[in-house]
Protein backbone atom coordinates (compact mmCIF):
# COMPACT_ATOMS: atom_id res chain seq x y z
CA UNK A 1 0.00 0.00 0.00
CA UNK A 2 0.85 3.52 -0.69
CA UNK A 3 2.85 5.41 2.31
CA UNK A 4 1.44 8.08 3.92
CA UNK A 5 2.79 11.57 3.39
CA UNK A 6 1.25 12.97 6.57
CA UNK A 7 3.75 10.66 8.78
CA UNK A 8 6.66 10.76 6.40
CA UNK A 9 6.02 14.61 6.84
CA UNK A 10 6.00 14.19 10.27
CA UNK A 11 9.18 11.85 10.63
CA UNK A 12 10.95 14.50 8.05
CA UNK A 13 10.39 17.38 10.66
CA UNK A 14 11.92 15.28 13.30
CA UNK A 15 15.02 14.61 10.77
CA UNK A 16 15.71 18.44 10.12
CA UNK A 17 15.67 19.42 13.94
CA UNK A 18 17.65 16.24 14.86
CA UNK A 19 20.46 17.54 12.29
CA UNK A 20 20.14 21.45 13.65
CA UNK A 21 20.95 19.88 17.21
CA UNK A 22 23.60 17.70 16.20
CA UNK A 23 24.77 20.68 14.51
CA UNK A 24 25.30 22.90 17.03
CA UNK A 25 26.39 19.49 19.23
CA UNK A 26 29.50 18.84 17.27
CA UNK A 27 30.53 22.45 17.10
CA UNK A 28 30.57 22.70 20.82
CA UNK A 29 32.48 19.46 20.64
CA UNK A 30 35.05 20.77 19.09
CA UNK A 31 34.66 24.07 21.00
CA UNK A 32 34.24 26.17 17.70
CA UNK A 33 31.09 27.57 19.78
CA UNK A 34 30.68 28.36 23.34
CA UNK A 35 27.04 27.06 24.15
CA UNK A 36 26.16 24.73 27.02
CA UNK A 37 23.95 21.94 25.89
CA UNK A 38 22.84 20.86 29.12
CA UNK A 39 21.10 23.72 30.03
CA UNK A 40 17.54 23.58 30.08
CA UNK A 41 16.09 24.94 27.01
CA UNK A 42 18.89 22.45 24.53
CA UNK A 43 17.93 19.33 26.97
CA UNK A 44 13.93 19.61 26.21
CA UNK A 45 14.81 20.63 22.58
CA UNK A 46 17.03 16.95 22.53
CA UNK A 47 14.45 15.37 24.35
CA UNK A 48 11.31 16.40 22.26
CA UNK A 49 13.22 15.34 18.95
CA UNK A 50 13.93 12.05 20.81
CA UNK A 51 9.79 11.76 21.90
CA UNK A 52 9.25 12.75 18.70
CA UNK A 53 10.62 10.05 16.86
CA UNK A 54 9.58 7.60 19.42
CA UNK A 55 5.71 8.88 19.18
CA UNK A 56 6.38 8.10 15.33
CA UNK A 57 7.81 4.98 15.41
CA UNK A 58 4.66 3.61 17.33
CA UNK A 59 2.23 5.04 14.86
CA UNK A 60 4.68 3.62 12.08
CA UNK A 61 4.07 0.27 14.15
CA UNK A 62 0.21 0.46 14.40
CA UNK A 63 0.38 1.33 10.70
CA UNK A 64 2.60 -1.68 9.28
CA UNK A 65 0.19 -3.91 11.36
CA UNK A 66 -3.13 -2.64 9.94
CA UNK A 67 -1.91 -2.49 6.14
CA UNK A 68 0.69 -5.44 5.74
CA UNK A 69 -1.30 -8.02 7.69
CA UNK A 70 2.41 -10.11 7.52
CA UNK A 71 2.75 -11.09 11.37
CA UNK A 72 5.46 -10.87 13.62
CA UNK A 73 7.69 -12.11 10.83
CA UNK A 74 8.19 -8.53 9.34
CA UNK A 75 8.59 -6.62 12.83
CA UNK A 76 11.38 -9.38 13.46
CA UNK A 77 13.15 -8.54 10.16
CA UNK A 78 12.79 -5.08 10.69
CA UNK A 79 14.18 -5.03 14.32
CA UNK A 80 16.73 -7.45 12.98
CA UNK A 81 18.25 -4.72 10.69
CA UNK A 82 17.98 -1.93 13.44
CA UNK A 83 19.58 -4.08 15.61
CA UNK A 84 22.55 -4.47 13.36
CA UNK A 85 22.52 -0.49 13.08
CA UNK A 86 22.56 -0.40 16.58
CA UNK A 87 25.86 -2.32 16.95
CA UNK A 88 27.37 -0.44 14.31
CA UNK A 89 26.68 2.71 15.96
CA UNK A 90 27.85 1.36 19.19
CA UNK A 91 31.34 -0.33 17.62
CA UNK A 92 31.77 3.82 15.84
CA UNK A 93 31.22 5.71 19.06
CA UNK A 94 33.63 3.25 20.73
CA UNK A 95 36.22 3.97 18.10
CA UNK A 96 35.56 7.49 17.84
CA UNK A 97 35.05 9.43 20.22
CA UNK A 98 34.96 6.50 22.52
CA UNK A 99 34.49 8.93 25.97
CA UNK A 100 30.42 8.05 25.92
CA UNK A 101 30.37 6.13 23.63
CA UNK A 102 26.42 4.84 22.79
CA UNK A 103 25.21 1.57 24.63
CA UNK A 104 21.92 2.08 24.11
CA UNK A 105 21.05 5.08 22.23
CA UNK A 106 17.47 5.55 20.10
CA UNK A 107 18.57 3.35 17.53
CA UNK A 108 19.10 0.70 19.76
CA UNK A 109 15.64 1.44 21.97
CA UNK A 110 13.80 1.79 18.71
CA UNK A 111 15.35 -2.10 17.82
CA UNK A 112 14.18 -3.78 20.55
CA UNK A 113 10.85 -1.90 21.01
CA UNK A 114 10.20 -2.83 16.94
CA UNK A 115 11.18 -7.06 18.77
CA UNK A 116 8.35 -6.39 21.92
CA UNK A 117 5.33 -3.84 20.90
CA UNK A 118 3.67 -6.31 18.58
CA UNK A 119 2.93 -8.25 21.76
CA UNK A 120 0.79 -5.19 22.78
CA UNK A 121 -0.95 -4.76 19.39
CA UNK A 122 -3.97 -6.77 21.47
CA UNK A 123 -4.17 -4.02 23.84
CA UNK A 124 -5.82 -1.52 21.29
CA UNK A 125 -6.69 1.72 23.31
CA UNK A 126 -5.15 0.48 27.03
CA UNK A 127 -1.70 1.38 25.06
CA UNK A 128 -2.49 4.89 26.21
CA UNK A 129 -3.01 4.24 29.58
CA UNK A 130 -0.12 1.47 29.59
CA UNK A 131 2.29 3.91 28.24
CA UNK A 132 1.41 6.92 30.60
CA UNK A 133 2.25 4.11 33.62
CA UNK A 134 5.27 3.12 32.01
CA UNK A 135 6.21 7.11 31.22
CA UNK A 136 5.66 7.71 35.30
CA UNK A 137 7.16 5.12 36.14
CA UNK A 138 10.25 5.95 34.68
CA UNK A 139 10.52 9.41 37.38
CA UNK A 140 10.93 6.68 39.76
CA UNK A 141 13.04 4.56 38.05
CA UNK A 142 15.80 7.14 36.97
CA UNK A 143 16.51 8.17 40.65
CA UNK A 144 17.91 4.02 41.51
CA UNK A 145 21.69 3.48 41.09
CA UNK A 146 23.20 -0.25 40.81
CA UNK A 147 26.53 -1.10 40.46
CA UNK A 148 25.53 -3.35 38.01
CA UNK A 149 26.63 -2.40 34.10
CA UNK A 150 24.31 -4.80 33.13
CA UNK A 151 20.64 -2.74 33.29
CA UNK A 152 21.43 0.90 31.75
CA UNK A 153 19.60 -0.46 28.90
CA UNK A 154 16.23 -0.52 31.47
CA UNK A 155 17.26 2.66 33.01
CA UNK A 156 18.92 2.12 36.30
CA UNK A 157 22.30 3.34 35.99
CA UNK A 158 25.61 2.37 37.73
CA UNK A 159 27.90 5.58 39.58
CA UNK A 160 29.55 7.60 36.51
CA UNK A 161 27.34 6.09 33.82
CA UNK A 162 27.82 8.31 30.93
CA UNK A 163 26.40 8.43 27.33
CA UNK A 164 26.52 10.43 24.13
CA UNK A 165 23.11 9.19 23.22
CA UNK A 166 20.43 7.20 26.19
CA UNK A 167 16.69 6.00 25.53
CA UNK A 168 16.58 3.59 28.07
CA UNK A 169 13.50 0.99 27.61
CA UNK A 170 12.05 2.91 30.97
CA UNK A 171 10.66 5.18 30.02
CA UNK A 172 10.95 5.54 26.46
CA UNK A 173 9.23 2.56 25.43
CA UNK A 174 5.97 4.14 27.20
CA UNK A 175 6.25 6.41 24.50
CA UNK A 176 6.32 3.78 21.52
CA UNK A 177 2.96 2.81 23.27
CA UNK A 178 1.23 5.91 22.88
CA UNK A 179 2.37 6.30 19.73
CA UNK A 180 0.54 3.08 18.76
CA UNK A 181 -2.77 4.24 20.46
CA UNK A 182 -2.12 7.34 18.14
CA UNK A 183 -1.58 5.60 15.12
CA UNK A 184 -4.66 3.83 15.66
CA UNK A 185 -6.74 6.51 16.23
CA UNK A 186 -5.57 8.83 13.66
CA UNK A 187 -5.14 6.26 11.00
CA UNK A 188 -7.21 3.29 11.66
CA UNK A 189 -7.08 0.90 9.28
CA UNK A 190 -3.60 2.41 7.78
CA UNK A 191 -5.83 5.09 6.46
CA UNK A 192 -5.66 9.09 7.63
CA UNK A 193 -8.86 9.87 9.47
CA UNK A 194 -7.13 13.62 9.43
CA UNK A 195 -6.40 16.04 6.67
CA UNK A 196 -2.69 17.06 7.97
CA UNK A 197 -0.12 19.16 6.94
CA UNK A 198 2.20 17.82 4.45
CA UNK A 199 5.42 18.60 2.71
CA UNK A 200 7.10 16.89 -0.27
CA UNK A 201 10.32 17.84 0.59
CA UNK A 202 9.91 16.66 4.29
CA UNK A 203 8.03 13.41 3.18
CA UNK A 204 11.25 12.96 1.17
CA UNK A 205 13.11 12.96 4.16
CA UNK A 206 10.85 11.07 6.13
CA UNK A 207 11.14 8.42 3.71
CA UNK A 208 15.19 8.28 3.98
CA UNK A 209 14.89 8.94 7.88
CA UNK A 210 17.62 6.01 8.83
CA UNK A 211 19.73 6.27 6.14
CA UNK A 212 20.31 10.30 6.81
CA UNK A 213 20.53 9.28 10.57
CA UNK A 214 23.46 7.27 9.92
CA UNK A 215 25.27 8.83 7.57
CA UNK A 216 24.75 13.14 8.85
CA UNK A 217 27.11 12.35 11.67
CA UNK A 218 30.51 11.18 10.15
CA UNK A 219 29.36 14.06 7.00
CA UNK A 220 28.78 16.65 9.82
CA UNK A 221 32.39 16.12 11.79
CA UNK A 222 33.99 15.58 8.78
CA UNK A 223 33.58 18.84 7.46
CA UNK A 224 33.93 20.12 10.52
CA UNK A 225 37.36 18.57 10.91
CA UNK A 226 38.32 19.60 7.44
CA UNK A 227 37.70 22.85 8.05
CA UNK A 228 39.97 22.76 11.36
CA UNK A 229 42.38 21.68 9.56
CA UNK A 230 42.12 24.38 6.28
CA UNK A 231 42.08 27.00 8.71
CA UNK A 232 45.12 25.83 10.52
CA UNK A 233 47.19 25.28 7.40
CA UNK A 234 46.01 28.60 6.04
CA UNK A 235 47.22 30.10 9.04
CA UNK A 236 50.58 28.61 9.02
CA UNK A 237 50.51 29.71 5.33
CA UNK A 238 49.69 33.57 6.16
Amino acid sequence: MKRLVEVDTLRGIAIVLMVIYHIFFDLSYFRLVDINLYELGWQLFQRNIGTLFILIVGISLTLSENRNKEGYKRHAKRGLKLAGIALLITVATWIYPHEGFIMFGIIHLIALSTFIAPFFFKFGKWNLVLGLLIILLGFYVGTLVTNSHYLFWLGIVYPGYMQLDHYSLIPWFGVVLVGMYIGNKLFPGGKSKLKLPTNENLAFLGRNALLIYVIHQPILIGVIMASIHLRSFFHVLL
